[in-house]
């Protein structure tokens, strides 16, 4: 997905929000990305609008980009 917000950090700027739609509900929605988690990510987080799980994945390139996707999650 495409990032919303990013933060200058010396040369490199840093994504701190993405864009994101729901798996069960389909609607979307912006999470909050720490670039300092490491270049690849994956955590469980609820959907603000039908509370239902999903998995998180994140991976950063080398320019400071995210892309994020989710599955649908059970736990």
């Amino acid at each position: 997905m495409i990032d919303d917000e990013e933060e200058e950090s010396g040369d490199e700027t840093l994504v701190t929000e993405a864009e994101v739609t729901c798996p069960h509900c389909g609607e979307g929605a912006t999470i909050s990305v720490d670039p300092g988690g490491g270049d690849e990510q994956e955590y469980v987080e609820d959907c603000p609008v039908c509370c239902r799980p999903w998995l998180v994945h994140l991976t950063w390139d080398e320019s400071g980009a995210v892309e994020a996707w989710l599955e649908a999650s059970d736990e």
